[in-house]
């Protein structure tokens, strides 16, 4: 890893790194949940590893692929507890939590019901790259944490 060290950043810097890195998990969830996964995958490192509770899928083809056979579903990502143990001017790693709902269908106005079943609490385990484009999800390992009674 090249670049400072947390001890060599400054107060300042690491708020303004952690800010971005805040900034890009919003915009995961925001992508993801609003189906736009070509912007979702592009928060990606080009060798990025997404790996979705087990389902791992390893660079940008890999992630197209299995958004593509995604079923119409609505989802809601609603992620909190952002904590960087390590940052640095350009690698980070972190964690955040997500309270996660899908319901089956595609959100058109109308609200829709989902199961008690469909609901997760996931441990985000995340490893940032800052690249050209600014700020990347090197990996990002989905860890469920909590799920309904009868869930996997």
């Amino acid at each position: 890893m090249t670049g400072a060290t947390d001890h060599d950043l400054t107060v300042d810097e690491r708020i303004a790194i952690e800010h971005q890195l805040i900034q890009l998990n919003h915009a995961f969830a925001n992508h993801i949940d609003n189906g736009r996964f070509e912007e979702l995958i592009a928060l990606f490192t080009e060798d990025g590893v997404f790996d979705r509770a087990g389902l791992v899928h390893r660079g940008h083809q890999e992630m197209r692929e299995a958004f593509s056979q995604r079923p119409p579903v609505t989802t809601r990502h609603l992620l909190s507890n952002f904590y960087f143990d390590s940052v640095s001017r350009d690698a980070a790693t972190g964690i955040c939590y997500s309270l996660t709902y899908h319901a089956h269908g595609v959100f058109d106005g109308d609200p829709l019901v989902y199961g008690t079943t469909h609901g997760r609490l996931i441990d985000m385990h995340d490893q940032y790259r800052r690249t050209a484009d600014g700020w990347r999800l090197a990996q990002r390992v989905a860890v469920p944490v909590l799920v309904p009674e009868g869930g996997p």
